[in-house]
């Protein structure tokens, strides 16, 4: 199975970075009379650029990780630090498991998460910043000048070589994943090939994300929170990677309701789940027909933009939506959206709903009766 982990600008960042230091390794070693490839006067100067390029791509970065949110895969933790060097010291070598799985929301194990907040805040700034010395704290007629440059160029070429090596075990952990280039195809296109467990992992993440943002509407309500951290509890059961249920049965199994739906927007499958929650008799009843049967005007509207962006490669928890039931009642619910793909081409889209019906009328009865105190309060005041 294969998983859109990768977006546009992430794999665009990543292969301008390598692209950028390989320049930058290649003129600094000339630049040290390792070697003359360009000769030292433009050797310097595609090493400027490189580097103020580099600077720009890194502001870009910045910017983008803040604004999706995305900065949250580099938060630090301990958690399976000693089991993931384990695995790279002797695990990998012997076929055991990996100890984590890479995840839309969780792309980094914990070994990467601290190596790469080290070079985002100690490794990258430091050659930055040295190399910036380099340039412009060396020129009197500029009114900045150091004494001497020994120790700036003494941490630049260190933090230079401290990046290389890096490149070179990345390069080689690359080849580790599920195939030998998987990773790297992955990181060219975008879909990342993972086993069975791993795909059993991703529905959990996807369903216990879908929880949260329920559980979040409910806060105040500290029963029906309880409510909502058991779901999450039964839900990691019921999908736990420890049993060995294929894909789809896991899904099945879940109680949660599973749809697959082609380009065209016509339903290619649905669980039992699905068709109970819209009271339909049997999923044969839904296959084969377009999914606007299920929505009202408003609501088909909004779904047919988040269906066409999924067609475009994003997983989109959809938040809540009202769906027309088969006897004409109408439900509630929250819906994950994520692209089917064949044949590494995009074919459709599939995700699940988690009915929240019960939920929203047990809120609309409290303020129902809410309105009928203050009502009857109200009469009471004028008499």
């Amino acid at each position: 199975m294969k998983i859109y982990i990768y977006q546009l600008f992430e794999r665009f960042w990543h292969w301008m970075q390598v692209l950028l230091i390989f320049a930058l390794a290649i003129t600094g070693l000339e630049i040290h009379g390792f070697y003359e490839l360009l000769g030292y006067r433009n050797a310097v100067l595609v090493h400027d650029f490189s580097a103020w390029s580099f600077v720009v791509l890194v502001v870009f970065a910045i910017f983008w990780h803040f604004t999706t949110g995305e900065w949250r895969q580099y938060i630090p933790s301990t958690k399976l630090v000693k089991e993931q060097v384990e695995y790279y010291i002797t695990g990998i070598f012997k076929g055991a498991d990996h100890p984590t799985n890479k995840l839309v929301y969780n792309k980094f194990n914990p070994l990467q998460r601290l190596i790469y907040l080290g070079l985002k805040i100690m490794v990258i700034p430091v050659v930055g910043v040295t190399g910036m010395a380099y340039m412009y704290l060396n020129y009197p007629n500029q009114g900045m000048q150091l004494e001497s440059l020994d120790l700036v160029a003494g941490l630049h070429t260190a933090g230079a070589y401290f990046l290389i090596v890096f490149i070179i075990a990345h390069v080689y952990l690359t080849t580790t994943g599920h195939k030998p280039l998987s990773a790297i195809k992955a990181m060219i296109t975008g879909w990342e090939e993972v086993d069975e467990k791993s795909a059993r992992a991703m529905v959990v993440n996807e369903m216990e994300v879908a929880l949260k943002m329920t559980r979040a509407r409910l806060k105040t309500e500290e029963n029906k929170s309880e409510l909502l951290d058991k779901a999450l509890a039964e839900t990691e059961e019921k999908l736990g990677v420890k049993k060995e249920e294929k894909f789809r049965d896991v899904v099945a199994n879940s109680g949660a309701g599973y749809f697959r739906i082609n380009r065209k927007g016509v339903y290619e499958e649905v669980n039992k789940a699905w068709a109970n929650l819209y009271k339909f008799n049997s999923p044969e009843e839904v296959v084969g027909k377009h999914y606007s049967l299920s929505r009202s005007p408003e609501e088909f509207e909004e779904l047919e933009i988040t269906f066409n962006k999924v067609l475009k490669g994003e997983t989109i928890p959809h938040g809540e939506v009202t769906r027309v039931c088969q006897d004409g009642s109408v439900g509630h619910h929250t819906v994950t959206m994520t692209p089917a793909i064949h044949d590494n081409e995009i074919v459709g889209v599939e995700g699940f709903i988690l009915d929240t019906t019960a939920r929203l009328l047990a809120e609309k009865e409290l303020l129902e009766n809410k309105i009928r105190l203050e009502q009857l309060l109200a009469e009471k005041g004028l008499k």
